[in-house]
C-alpha cells in the first residue's frame, strides 16, 4: 500500500506537502502566541517549536554523520543500528522537552507509569522479544545480507525441528527475510532466529568438505570401481591440495555405502558439486559393471560392448607417434576404448600414470581451478587448452612414468582411446633402437607446450635415461 502511494504521489507534490507542514508549524509556534496570552497556548507553541528543532537537528545529524559512518560498517544490520540510534535520540529530545518546557519531572513520570509500563510490556511481549533479539543479532553479527545460511529449529511452532536453507535478503528490528532455494521469501521473527541453530554457509570463508553417498553391491573387486569413480570425480572443480576421494563409509541394504568426499567454496558451489558427484556416480559405476543397491536389491545393468578399434584407427595413432607401421598389430590388442560423460575426469595433475590417451570423439579440456564470484561464489575450471578428435595427451607418463602434469576433464560426451605401457614394452625391447623416436616425440611435444626454452642436449639425455629405466632397457 505505501509503495503504491509513493508511486502515485509525485515528488513535487510531496515537496509542497512538506512546505505546507512547515508553514503550519511556524504559524502554530509564532502566530498563535501573539493572538492570545493564555499560558497553555504559549507552552504548546514552545513544545511545537522545540519539537521541530529537535526533529530537524536529528535528521541533519543522521544525514551528515550517522549515515556515512554506518554505511562503511560490514555489520549484519546497519539500517537496524541506525534506527535504534535515531530512536534513542528522539527519546532524549522528548525527555528534554518534557523537563525544560513542560516542567514535568521524569522521575515522577516514570514512577507513576511503572504499572502501566508493566501492562504494556506484557501485552507487547512478542514485539519486545523480536526487538531485543534483533539487537543481539546486531551486536553479534554472525551473518549479514547476502550470506547463505542453514537455520535449524522450531521454525513454525510445530512439535519437531525443521531445517531451512536460504539467502539472507533483509534484516529489520522485527524480522529476517530469507529467500529459499525455490525462490520463496520466508520472513522469520528475530526471536525464532535467536533460538535456532544458524550455520553460516559463507562465513568463515574458505573451503568446506561436503559428502555424497551411494550404495553398490559388495564385490571382491570393489576397489577397482572405487578407483574408477575417484578418477571420474577429478572432474569436480577442486584445488590440488583438496582432491575428491571415495571411501567405504558403511554397510547398508546389503551393499557397501561409498562416500564421495570433496571440498566446496560457498553454498551454491557445494550444491552444484553434490549434483555432479551423484550424476557421475550413477553413470560411471553401472557403466563399469557395478550395480547400485536399492530397497529391492541391486538394480539391473544395461550391458553394452565396446567396439574393438579398427586397423585404420590404430594406424593413425602409430603415424602420429612416429612409430613403424608393423607396430599396429602389436599395439592393437592392448588399445582400450573408453566412453566419457560430460564433466568426467580423465587424468588429474600429480596422479601416477602409465598410459597415453587419444581423443576419438567429443571435446576435452585441460583445466586449472580458480575462484570466482560470478555467477556465484565457488571454484570453476579455467580451460587452458582444448583437445579435439585426433589429438593425444599423457605421453610423458607413458614413456617415463612421471606423474600427470595436468588435469583433463571431458567437456562434452566423449570417446577416448587409451594405450597402456604394457603395449609398448614387448615391441620396444625387441627394437630398442626406436627409443630415439620416442625421445623425439617428447621433445616435439615439449616445444609445443613450454614457453621458456631449456638446454636441448641435457633434456634429451635426461629423457633417454628415464625411458630406458622405465622400460627396463638398461
Amino acid at each position: 500500500m505505501f509503495r503504491d502511494l509513493r508511486e502515485k504521489v509525485s515528488a513535487p507534490r510531496r515537496m509542497v506537502a512538506w512546505a505546507l507542514l512547515a508553514l503550519l508549524l511556524l504559524a502554530a509556534a509564532f502566530v498563535l502566541p501573539r493572538m492570545t496570552a493564555h499560558p497553555a497556548v504559549h507552552r504548546a507553541a514552545d513544545v511545537i517549536l522545540w519539537s521541530a528543532l529537535a526533529y530537524g537537528g536529528i535528521r541533519l545529524f543522521s544525514f551528515l554523520l550517522l549515515d556515512p559512518l554506518l554505511s562503511q560498517r560490514q555489520t549484519a544490520t546497519p539500517g537496524f543500528a541506525r534506527d535504534l540510534l535515531v530512536v534513542v535520540l528522539y527519546m532524549v529530545a522528548a525527555g528534554g522537552i518534557l523537563r525544560e518546557v513542560m516542567q514535568v519531572s521524569l522521575g515522577q513520570l516514570l514512577g507513576t507509569g511503572a504499572i502501566a509500563a508493566a501492562v504494556v510490556g506484557l501485552s507487547l511481549q512478542e514485539v519486545l522479544g523480536n526487538l531485543f533479539a534483533g539487537i543481539s543479532l546486531h551486536l553479534d553479527p554472525a551473518f549479514q545480507e547476502g550470506d547463505w545460511v542453514e537455520i535449524t529449529g522450531n521454525l513454525r511452532g510445530g512439535p519437531g525441528r525443521e531445517t531451512l536453507i536460504g539467502q539472507v535478503e533483509g534484516m529489520t528490528w522485527r524480522t529476517v527475510q530469507v529467500r529459499t532455494e525455490n525462490g520463496d521469501m520466508d520472513i522469520l521473527p528475530n526471536r525464532i532466529i535467536a533460538q535456532a541453530v544458524v550455520t553460516n554457509l559463507y562465513v568463515p570463508s574458505g573451503l568446506h568438505r561436503r559428502t555424497a553417498k551411494v550404495i553398490v553391491e559388495p564385490r571382491a573387486d570393489l576397489h577397482v570401481g572405487m578407483g574408477k569413480l575417484t578418477r571420474a570425480l577429478a572432474g569436480l572443480p577442486h584445488q590440488p591440495q583438496h582432491r575428491p576421494e571415495v571411501v567405504v563409509h558403511s554397510s547398508e541394504m546389503g551393499g557397501a555405502m561409498l562416500e564421495m568426499r570433496f571440498w566446496a567454496l560457498g553454498f551454491r558451489h557445494s550444491r552444484q558439486a553434490t549434483f555432479q558427484a551423484m550424476r557421475l556416480a550413477t553413470t560411471v559405476l553401472p557403466r563399469e559393471g557395478f550395480r547400485l543397491m536399492g530397497p529391492h536389491g541391486p538394480t539391473p545393468l544395461v550391458s553394452f560392448s565396446e567396439p574393438v578399434p579398427g586397423v585404420s584407427l590404430m594406424g593413425e595413432i602409430i603415424r602420429e607417434l612416429g612409430l613403424p607401421a608393423h607396430w599396429v598389430e602389436d599395439l592393437r590388442p592392448h588399445l582400450l576404448r573408453r566412453t566419457l560423460a560430460p564433466g568426467e575426469g580423465v587424468i588429474r595433475e600429480g596422479d601416477p600414470g602409465n598410459s597415453l590417451f587419444a581423443v576419438h570423439r567429443g571435446a576435452l579440456h585441460v583445466v586449472r581451478a580458480e575462484e570466482r564470484q560470478e555467477p556465484y561464489t565457488g571454484l570453476f575450471w579455467k580451460p587452458l587448452a582444448v583437445l579435439g578428435p585426433g589429438e593425444w595427451f599423457g605421453e610423458a607418463s607413458l614413456l617415463t612414468g612421471a606423474p600427470r602434469s595436468a588435469t583433463v576433464v571431458a567437456f562434452t560426451e566423449a570417446e577416448i582411446l587409451e594405450l597402456p605401457k604394457e603395449a609398448f614394452e614387448a615391441s620396444l625391447k625387441r627394437e630398442p633402437e626406436l627409443l630415439e623416436r620416442l625421445v623425439d616425440l617428447m621433445e616435439r611435444r615439449d616445444q609445443e607446450t613450454t614457453e621458456v626454452p631449456m638446454p636441448k642436449e641435457g633434456r634429451r639425455a635426461q629423457w633417454t635415461r628415464q625411458v630406458r629405466a622405465w622400460f627396463g632397457l638398461n
